[in-house]
């Protein structure tokens, strides 16, 4: 239960932060207004003025607070984040400058729960660093958002998988350094256990982004 009051300690931290969002952050809304711009790890005049602003973030103990102390995060919980992302959400830039921007931020949590050291090493702590962003690429033209009708489908070559099929709405996947792909891996399966999820890196070869929306 929350009773309207915020304790004083929390406060200070939101005070801080609404006041960087509007001083900070907004600025930066005007100054790269592309609405991919924030996940344009290429973009070197933006990335120039992104990188100090996240360390003083860094420094305020509000870097990617949705993520346990263990991967760097705060691990603050529902009301806490609601508060925090009520503030962030008035700026495009600012959960860059935060560390919450998603799909970076369950992309992250799955990587820490399911991942290998391998995965880790070349795409979680970058992503934790955000030196790159990621992709989630689930939507299908035919299905929308529902896995029951996905036919994106999967299946083991020898030592490797080969994905089949075609995605909408994978946002920023071209500027990803990774995505991560929902197949059909036991069409014979329940709908609830026939999908896998694979980690895809961007260079791998087959993958084509037919369209940019924005």
């Amino acid at each position: 239960m929350w009773d309207f009051q915020t304790d004083p300690e929390f406060q200070e931290k939101l005070d801080w932060v609404g006041t960087f969002v509007r001083e900070e952050c907004e600025p930066l809304d005007l100054l790269f207004s592309h609405i991919g711009q924030p996940y344009n790890t290429e973009n070197k005049a933006a990335r120039a003025i992104l990188k100090p602003l996240q360390e003083r973030v860094k420094a305020q103990g509000l870097w990617a607070c949705h993520l346990g102390p263990e991967l760097g995060g705060q691990g603050y919980g529902q009301l806490k984040l609601g508060l925090l992302n009520e503030i962030l959400g008035r700026s495009m830039w600012a959960p860059t400058v935060f560390g919450t921007a998603a799909p970076d931020t369950g992309n992250a949590e799955i990587l820490a729960m399911f991942g290998t050291d391998e995965q880790k090493a070349r795409y979680l702590q970058p992503l934790l660093d955000g030196d790159i962003v990621s992709t989630f690429s689930m939507t299908e033209p035919q299905a929308g958002a529902d896995p029951k009708e996905f036919i994106c489908s999967a299946r083991k070559d020898g030592d490797e998988w080969v994905i089949s099929g075609e995605k909408w709405f994978s946002s920023n996947a071209r500027y990803a350094s990774f995505l991560i792909v929902m197949a059909v891996t036991d069409s014979d399966a329940s709908p609830y256990r026939r999908m896998s999820m694979f980690v895809v890196p961007a260079e791998t070869p087959g993958i084509e982004i037919i369209r940019n929306v924005a």
